[in-house]
């Protein structure tokens, strides 16, 4: 492939945007960055100590020591000690050292030691040993060893041994043996081996007999709910006393929403699903059944799923069995499919999957 360097302003206006080879930008600094108006055939590089802005669509990759300030829709891919700045609805993926900024509705994926900053409603999926502090409504799924400090409104899915401090009115659901410490009136689901300790008016929801949680102040401890009245109440479910909206987990594969687990089994709008049969006993977590959840729970459950589709379902509220160690999900004999929920409408971690599919 063809190679060019780019040492001025002037050099990098003239390049037509249909160059058909790599784009290495070898100038600017933090007082006087190379611009990046457009968006090329190959992301253009910055590489060694240069500084660039990327406006609106363009793409760029940072290695080495550079520095990039992200602006409009750019996407950004930033290597070793690379630092970035990314702000309206920019993307970054952060590899290695590399260090981030992210403001307003920006998208970062954070893997190694990388380190983000994320504010307003930006989210960030960390990776590896990264480190967040999220301010404002941003939101944050962690992974690994990552070490997460959410503020304000933020909203943070924490899994493997990953770290998290929450103040004010940030979310939080621990899986694994994430430790977490909870402030203000911040809310914590624990799960697994997780770790929590709550202070001040913190919600902590006990969806494990293994979690640790330690309480002071007015934090409340709330167990799982074991009927389906409690269900619906807890999870806030839509229904009208007979039927109730939930949410499956799918493969859309072909325009076919296929079941994970029976792909024979399908489910199209306006149709009913009936299972083969339906285990009644509560204390089968996972019986014979059409299987249906909350929101968060399917978003969680098919989260790595490339064709993954959420739908809405609708079922009769009297036959779904509440399993008494469940962690969300119901089951029941049949189902109505209403319609498939786009992941732009499921929330902040739904956005988080939305955007990491559209720049697959």
């Amino acid at each position: 492939m063809e190679i060019i360097e780019i040492t001025s302003q002037k050099q990098l206006d003239e390049l037509p945007l249909d160059y058909n080879g790599r784009i290495c930008i070898k100038f600017g600094t933090p007082d006087d960055r190379a611009i990046i108006r457009h968006r090329y055939i190959y992301p253009v590089e910055a590489l060694e100590n240069s500084s660039v802005e990327a406006l609106e669509n363009s793409s760029v990759v940072a290695r080495g020591n550079s520095s990039v300030v992200a602006r409009g829709n750019s996407s950004v891919e930033a290597w070793e000690n690379s630092s970035v700045v990314a702000l309206d609805n920019s993307s970054v993926v952060a590899r290695g050292n590399s260090s981030v900024v992210a403001l307003e509705n920006s998208s970062v994926e954070a893997r190694g030691n990388s380190s983000v900053e994320a504010r307003g409603n930006s989210s960030v999926e960390a990776h590896g040993n990264s480190s967040v502090v999220a301010r404002g409504n941003s939101s944050v799924v962690a992974h690994g060893n990552s070490s997460v400090v959410a503020r304000g409104n933020s909203s943070v899915v924490a899994r493997g041994n990953s770290s998290v401090v929450a103040r004010g009115n940030s979310s939080v659901v621990a899986h694994g043996n994430s430790s977490v410490v909870a402030w203000d009136n911040s809310s914590v689901v624990a799960r697994g081996n997780s770790s929590v300790v709550a202070r001040g008016n913190t919600r902590v929801v006990a969806a494990s007999n293994a979690a640790a949680i330690q309480q002071s102040g007015n934090a409340l401890i709330v167990h799982m709910p074991r009927t389906i009245a409690e269900y619906l109440e807890f999870y806030e479910i839509e229904n009208d006393g007979e039927t109730a909206k939930l949410y499956k987990a799918v493969h859309k594969i072909d325009g076919i929403y296929r079941s994970d687990y029976t792909p024979r089994c399908t489910y199209a709008p306006g149709e009913t699903t009936e299972a083969d049969a339906l285990d009644k006993d509560p204390d089968e977590t996972c019986g014979h059944g059409i299987h249906m959840a909350h929101l968060d729970w399917c978003l969680d459950y098919g989260r790595n799923w490339s064709d993954l589709a959420i739908i809405e379902v609708e079922t009769e509220t009297d036959g779904i069995i509440v399993p008494r160690s469940g962690n969300g999900k119901v089951r029941a004999e049949r189902c109505k499919m209403i319609r498939e929920v786009p992941l732009e409408e499921c929330g902040v971690y739904g956005k988080i999957l939305a955007k990491r599919r559209s720049n697959a």
